[in-house]
């Protein structure tokens, strides 16, 4: 979650930047129209003339020395925007796409597993009542109570498993203009592939786990606490994009998952305990 609001932080950055040049005065010189047919970032590094160009080797964008020039970005952008007005109405509308599916996503999953922990806290109330002797499993309407609830936690994997496509594709629509920024400003975009369609992936997994830790804090705490170490974890590795934590990770997580919430119910169910 971490690391799609970072990226959503950096993304939001760049189009105030591209909203300010668009209304106020810039201060360089309008940018040359290019009739050539290189690439748009071949063709930005070539808008900045005259003077601008003649400051190139003291403000450029990467200096010499490896630092990034911040002024130089924005200058960059503003010059973009000039000749393409209608780029930060792009990365307006990919963002409002994105935040919209996202919002959607915490909803539906949110609902499915907020109704999920209501039938179980019924259900563990009936074996409280069952336990104690004030009620027996085969009391008047207990057989249809139970279909009743069997049918509605049917649609529960379902609903969960969508709303994780709702808010990966929502994290992947918000940080996708991130990667055109990236290459305005000049900045290595290679890695952008795989922030997309990987890191998006992972930032959704680890809000779903959040979520899963909320809804079931309340009544069970182990599997909530399993949760939270998933997400948390995930939180913290994700913005490093260490490639071998990321691996490590997901063998953890989902190793971790398979043997606590699959192989141990199977193992107890089958032991009678």
């Amino acid at each position: 979650w971490l690391f799609a609001m970072a990226a959503v932080r950096t993304t939001a950055l760049a189009l105030l930047a591209l909203m300010s040049a668009s209304v106020s005065e810039a201060r360089v010189r309008p940018p040359v129209v290019s009739l050539s047919i290189y690439p748009r970032s071949e063709s930005v590094g070539n808008i900045l003339v005259g003077e601008e160009l003649a400051g190139a080797n003291t403000t450029s964008t990467s200096t010499q020395s490896g630092q990034f020039n911040v002024r130089k970005a924005v200058g960059n952008l503003a010059s973009y925007q000039k000749e393409h007005p209608d780029f930060a109405e792009g990365v307006a509308i990919w963002m409002l796409v994105g935040n919209s599916l996202f919002i959607i996503g915490v909803i539906m999953a949110i609902f499915s597993e907020v109704k999920a922990v209501l039938i179980c806290r019924d259900q563990d109330f009936r074996k409280s009542l069952w336990d104690n002797g004030f009620m027996k499993p085969s009391s008047a309407g207990i057989a249809e109570l139970e279909e009743r609830e069997s049918m509605q936690m049917r649609p529960r994997a379902y609903l969960t498993f969508l709303s994780l496509l709702f808010m990966y594709v929502g994290v992947g629509c918000i940080l996708y203009p991130l990667c055109d920024v990236l290459d305005i400003i000049g900045l290595p975009t290679g890695p952008c592939f795989v922030l997309v369609v990987f890191g998006s992936f992972f930032a959704a997994f680890c809000m779903l786990t959040f979520i899963l830790f909320l809804a079931w804090s309340c009544t069970r705490f182990y599997a909530a606490m399993a949760f939270l170490i998933m997400s948390v974890s995930g939180m913290l590795l994700l913005p490093s994009g260490n490639v071998i934590l990321m691996v490590i990770w997901m063998i953890v997580t989902f190793g971790g998952g398979y043997w606590y919430f699959k192989y141990l119910p199977e193992f107890y169910s089958a032991s009678g305990d």
